[in-house]
């Protein structure tokens, strides 16, 4: 077996994904009910990765009524985040929605796929 792989025969791509990774920080919108009142918290959440729009050919995967929204992508390394769907976070002053998660950990990374949250609050 090649030095490239692991035991479960994948590549890892650990040192060509660190050449392409930034540090990017990201808000973890999260909201709690208290007394009947919602309190807001924006928790930082920082990582080595890339943030990227979504590909052109990716959105056109997406069901039809979803198309129009704006996509962001997350490549990080397993375990730097751990995000599930329907988890908000804040990019540049904009709510997203975690809406689909790429497990490629036997490579080494996840691929997050993120929808803009055009409610602020609500589903896009």
């Amino acid at each position: 077996m090649s030095n490239n792989a692991t035991s479960s025969g994948m590549p890892q791509i650990g040192a060509a994904f660190a050449g392409w990774a930034t540090k990017i920080t990201l808000l973890k919108h999260v909201e709690k009910v208290v007394d009947g009142i919602v309190i807001a918290n924006d928790i930082p959440i920082s990582f080595s990765g890339t943030l990227q729009p979504l590909s052109a050919r990716a959105i056109a995967l997406k069901p039809e009524g979803q198309r129009s929204w704006t996509w962001l992508q997350i490549h990080c390394f397993a375990r730097a985040v751990n995000l599930i769907p329907g988890d908000q976070v804040v990019w540049n002053g904009d709510i997203y929605k975690v809406t689909e998660i790429k497990d490629y950990r036997l490579s080494g990374y996840i691929e997050y796929h993120l929808a803009k949250d055009f409610q602020q609050g609500g589903t896009p």
